[in-house]
């Protein structure tokens, strides 16, 4: 069966976990105003105990979606971005002019224009939070076969899943307008392109079309950045498999090179347009919580290695939330090759092992460096941990695995539900 097909037969299964998993965070306990407890929203009751937060940057995300011409003013929070805004005017139009035309038809409120826009557009960008979530899932089963080189149960695969769907950044950003879905997509895609097969013959043009396409997703978010190391592991991946002379080296570093200049020209592009249009670009988590630009910061200062220690301290600190998973990857890493080398067999599929290592690497070495790190940012590495577990519970013994991952699934949706929290 070809791969898109075996993909589009998860497709309806998929969508299903994923609205029952997403519908179920309306019966989390709602706010009560704890004043150790962030929060930044206010609470939409859809019914009887039922509701979720809507964010308060979910305001700047509609308005940029209604007026995108917005993204030319200076200090714009979310010009570094403007493409997401830019998709969300794209499904906001649309879902705008139905759902009046449905008001007049008499199948939807007749809403006045400004709460008929706020429904339209808010509907987008929730419909934007669907899709990519998906997309991950559907990113998630291809990667599993490779991960389990085609020999990975079902059932295993969507007791994954359903973790990756039912988590704290679901639970307080699925049904708000915002970004944060697209913290389970990048590291996935990320993943894809490392382990993606580089076609047989492939042309100069072919790769500047690819790295140039590949550098229009950091104007969606800014982890996108991260696909360019992948494509480049994957270009090291495909020169090694040909066999590197020494007159290739040359070659391959003109790849590399001319691959970083085109994935960087879009956000120059972007970068030269606000220019042209007398605005100075504007990157609001550079100016306001100096991520990344800490680091020429600190260095004319007296105190660098302080610094950079106290960065990592709290870096790692954030990375509590995800404590759990980790020693449970790093765990289940060391028990598996212990029984491997028992048996000698690999652990992970000879290409699988290093593109996970790269990744997950990369990952973590960027936000280490980011300076300012929002603790939802620790769940980035939830996909990647998931890959790697994908890839070691085929090794154990079914009676086993399959009560502990099904009841672990189980146990983590049923935490994240009932904890009081998160809302922003």
């Amino acid at each position: 069966m070809h791969p898109s097909a075996r993909l589009s037969g998860h497709l309806g299964p998929l969508l299903a976990l994923m609205l029952a998993a997403c519908l179920s965070f309306w019966l989390a306990p709602a706010p009560q105003g704890q004043p150790d407890v962030e929060y930044w929203g206010h609470y939409a009751r859809v019914g009887p105990g039922l509701g979720f937060v809507v964010n308060h940057d979910s305001y700047g995300y509609l308005e940029i979606a209604q007026h995108p011409s917005q993204l030319l003013r200076p200090q714009e929070v979310r010009q570094s971005r403007p493409l997401y805004g830019l998709l969300g005017a794209a499904v906001g139009y649309p879902l705008t002019a139905a759902l009046g035309l449905a008001g007049r038809l008499g199948l939807a409120p007749g809403w006045p224009p400004d709460e008929l826009r706020f429904y339209g557009f808010y509907s987008g960008y929730v419909l934007l939070n669907g899709l990519t979530l998906l997309a991950s899932l559907l990113l998630f089963r291809w990667l599993f076969e490779r991960l389990t080189a085609g020999r990975g149960p079902t059932w295993l695969f969507y007791a994954l899943a359903w973790v990756l769907v039912a988590n704290p950044i679901t639970k307080a950003f699925f049904w708000t307008a915002h970004q944060q879905m697209l913290a389970f997509l990048v590291p996935l895609f990320c993943l894809w392109l490392a382990l993606r097969p580089a076609p047989r013959g492939r042309t100069w043009g072919q790769l500047a079309g690819g790295a140039l396409g590949l550098g229009l997703l950091p104007l969606v978010y800014g982890s996108f950045v991260l696909a360019w190391p992948a494509l480049a592991y994957r270009l090291l991946r495909s020169a090694r498999g040909e066999g590197l002379a020494s007159h290739r080296w040359a070659a391959l570093a003109g790849r590399l090179a001319l691959s970083a200049l085109l994935f960087a020209l879009p956000t120059l592009a972007w970068i030269a347009l606000l220019r042209a249009q007398g605005t100075t670009y504007y990157n609001h988590e550079a100016v306001r919580y100096h991520q990344l630009v800490w680091l020429p910061e600190a260095w004319a200062q007296p105190g660098f290695m302080g610094v950079v220690l106290d960065k990592l301290h709290g870096y790692f600190e954030g990375l509590q939330l995800m404590g759990a998973w980790l020693l449970l990857g790093v765990g289940l890493l060391a028990a598996t090759w212990w029984r491997q080398c028992q048996a000698a067999a690999p652990v992970l599929p000879p290409a699988v092992g290093p593109a996970l290592a790269w990744v997950s690497g990369c990952f973590i070495g960027f936000f280490a460096l980011l300076g300012y790190y929002p603790e939802r940012l620790a769940y980035t590495l939830l996909p990647l941990v998931l890959c790697l577990l994908a890839g070691l519970l085929p090794h154990w013994p079914r009676r086993y695995a399959l009560p502990a991952v099904l009841a672990g699934a189980a146990g983590w949706h049923l935490y994240v539900l009932l904890s009081y929290g998160p809302f922003s």
